[in-house]
């Protein structure tokens, strides 16, 4: 467990709360927070009714909290650097790559198919550009079997999506 992100959570005053799943699926984390004198939140945060001084995070993925807070947490700070929502997510990942890149249950994690990146989809045999999309288009998915609706998803793509990927809800 990554404790120095608690750590950093607790000295910025945040408060972290576990939301049903079903509530922010399509996000599985989100944050309205004051950080630096700035209040940062993405658009979402609103929609979702976040109150501020929250990080809200799906409880579905409560034994992964930490590497999720972790990017929460980056994200913030890349936002109060001043890059955009879509630019700070996507410097927050790389984060998360450098920190983690060996941690097992981080790297399984990165293979449940609502937060699995397009990168990782294309490295998947079968999996191209027009259909990694199309699987990203269509989250979430409440199960793996929700791929087979996904246009170009036969019963050979299906079998390899769920030989490289897994859905948590289904663990449940």
């Amino acid at each position: 467990m990554n404790r120095d992100v608690w750590k950093e959570v607790e000295k910025e005053n945040f408060a972290v709360k576990f939301i049903p799943h079903e509530k922010i699926k399509d996000y599985i984390a989100c944050y309205r927070v004051i950080y630096n004198g700035r209040e940062i939140y993405p658009p979402a945060a609103l929609h979702l009714g976040i109150p501020r001084g929250e990080i809200w995070l799906s409880d579905a993925f409560k034994e992964y909290a930490s590497y999720i807070l972790f990017h929460e947490i980056q994200e913030i700070k890349h936002r109060a650097e001043g890059y955009g929502v879509d630019e700070a997510h996507h410097l927050a990942l790389k984060d998360e790559e450098r920190k983690f890149q060996d941690d097992e249950k981080w790297k399984k994690m990165k293979r449940e198919i609502n937060i699995c990146t397009y990168e990782t989809l294309l490295s998947t045999p079968g999996i191209g550009k027009v259909l990694a999309e199309k699987i990203m288009e269509n989250r979430p998915y409440d199960s793996m079997e929700d791929l087979k609706k996904v246009e170009g998803i036969g019963k050979k793509r299906y079998a390899e999506l769920r030989r490289n990927f897994w859905c948590i809800l289904e663990k449940r």
